[in-house]
């Protein structure tokens, strides 16, 4: 279908919808839609031309007549997000190997049984991020096509267990920081298997930044955030995680122009791990957490008045670095309320993390840990705050991606989907030079017959002209004079 052909069938359906509109303007919802439907449509059937196109240039190409004989063209469609998208493509034969390709599918990093384009799978994989699976399948238009929540969940499934980072900056344009922050903490998300909830899974988030800044009147902003997530189960592969953060660090700063790397967090052995990866790394107790092991166990007192005074002394000797005098204190409350587990619980906190709070509460640098927050925001919101199950790798896949929205944008999704897709082809099929199968002159040749098209336009506008606004203006004064 040529591109005339195109460009008339969409002027003739907006020109009809226009004649409806002011026939009765109280109808601009309806005109609305009819030219939404119409631009959609001539969209997707534009974008399948040009494909085609592309596949006839293929089947033109000097270097494709020297390496492949022609078998067959076959018809393919396509989920767009205008719609579905219906093209011609040729199986070739390779003379040396024998091998049978679709050469424009391989230009297009398109796995073959493939049914979304591009940036239709990004669109779904934003939508999923933020909303349920249903949502995100009901995100694209399509007539001939079924997508369905399982196909959603399919993409999120596929999306690569290792995100490649940005390439290291040269040593140069590597930024000079003396101090660098981060913060780790972690949500407990229902783990889902054979359709019933099974437990919880640990989903591990950790972010880094440069510092804070004010935004307002007791709102701060963190500088430079980058996250990491996903489930990384034991001792190993919380280590790669660490090693992740590290290989981030070395790639985009000055390692030694940095003084110290700052990991605040709960205290939880994972956290604390940190400190063997990280070059410089420091672990630092998190005030917030600590609040709670205090307010659990000032609670026990009698009433508003002593708790208060309780946790007062408590921040004392913590300030003084009286370690031995706080865990007195603790046994007397413990013997005189009868709660010896908890106070018990809160004196195995001390012990552990007692250095810890100290840098806490006497290193200037140190900032206060927002990493509740930045659980909930980033990991809770879609994961764990409304009844669902996960699966393992469905739970790990997501944390992922909402981490590579909040780093990169939503528009960078497509990277992720191209990323995927080319990994799946170098698995699945050998190199087979379609490079420059494309040739300069056969580019020119198309551009000129589309730029030909315009003189339909030119020829239409004339045609229009007069008469169709003196209709128009007649119908418009009708209108007025009957309200």
């Amino acid at each position: 279908m040529t591109i005339i052909t195109l460009i008339k069938e969409l002027v003739e359906e907006v020109l009809d919808a226009e004649d409806k509109f002011f026939d009765d303007i109280r109808n601009f919802p309806e005109y609305e839609e009819a030219v939404n439907q119409a631009s959609q449509k001539f969209a997707s059937r534009f974008l399948g031309s040009s494909l085609t196109a592309a596949d006839e240039m293929i089947r033109q190409s000097g270097i494709r007549k020297k390496d492949y004989n022609i078998q067959r063209r076959d018809d393919r469609s396509l989920i767009s997000t205008v719609g579905d998208i219906s093209f011609t493509h040729t199986l070739f034969r390779n003379k040396q190997t024998g091998e049978y390709k679709y050469l424009l599918d391989e230009l297009l990093k398109l796995p073959e049984h493939e049914r979304l384009t591009t940036m239709a799978e990004a669109k779904i994989l934003n939508e999923a991020e933020v909303y349920s699976y249903q949502h995100a399948a009901e995100s694209l238009s399509t007539k001939d096509e079924t997508i369905t929540k399982t196909t959603v969940m399919n993409k999120v499934h596929a999306i690569e267990e290792v995100i490649p980072q940005d390439e290291p900056l040269p040593e140069e344009e590597k930024k000079q920081v003396e101090f660098l922050h981060i913060e780790a903490d972690e949500d407990h998300i229902h783990r889902q298997k054979d359709g019933k909830e099974n437990g919880c899974m640990i989903g591990k988030l950790i972010y880094l930044f440069e510092g804070k800044e004010d935004v307002c009147t007791g709102r701060r902003r963190l500088i430079e955030t980058h996250y990491f997530s996903g489930l990384y189960p034991g001792s190993e592969m919380n280590g790669q995680l660490w090693d992740e953060v590290e290989e981030y660090i070395k790639n985009h700063y000055d390692q030694e122009y940095l003084k110290k790397v700052y990991i605040s967090g709960d205290g939880g052995g994972w956290i604390k791990s940190g400190v063997d990866h990280i070059y410089k790394g420091v672990f630092v107790a998190d005030r917030f957490h600590l609040m709670k092991y205090i307010n659990r166990v000032s609670n026990l007192e009698i009433n508003k008045k002593k708790t208060e005074k309780t946790k007062g002394r408590f921040y004392k000797y913590i300030y003084k670095n009286q370690l031995t005098a706080a865990k007195k204190f603790l046994t007397r409350i413990g013997n005189r309320t009868g709660r010896s587990d908890i106070t018990e619980d809160v004196a195995v906190y001390f012990e552990n993390n007692w250095d810890a709070l100290q840098k806490a509460f006497h290193d200037k640098n140190v900032y206060g840990c927002s990493a509740e927050g930045h659980v909930s925001n980033v990991l809770s919101d879609r994961m764990s705050s409304r009844p669902m199950g996960w699966s393992e790798i469905g739970c790990d896949r997501m944390c992922k991606l909402r981490c590579f929205v909040r780093n990169n944008g939503r528009e960078k999704v497509v990277d992720l989907v191209k990323y995927r897709r080319e990994k799946e082809l170098e698995q699945s099929l050998p190199a087979t030079g379609t490079d420059g199968m494309v040739d300069s002159m056969q580019r020119k040749e198309y551009t000129k017959a589309q730029r030909e098209a315009y003189t339909y336009i030119e020829r239409l506008q004339a045609t229009l002209g007069y008469t169709s606004t003196v209709r128009k203006t007649l119908s418009i004064r009708e209108q007025i004079g009957n309200l």
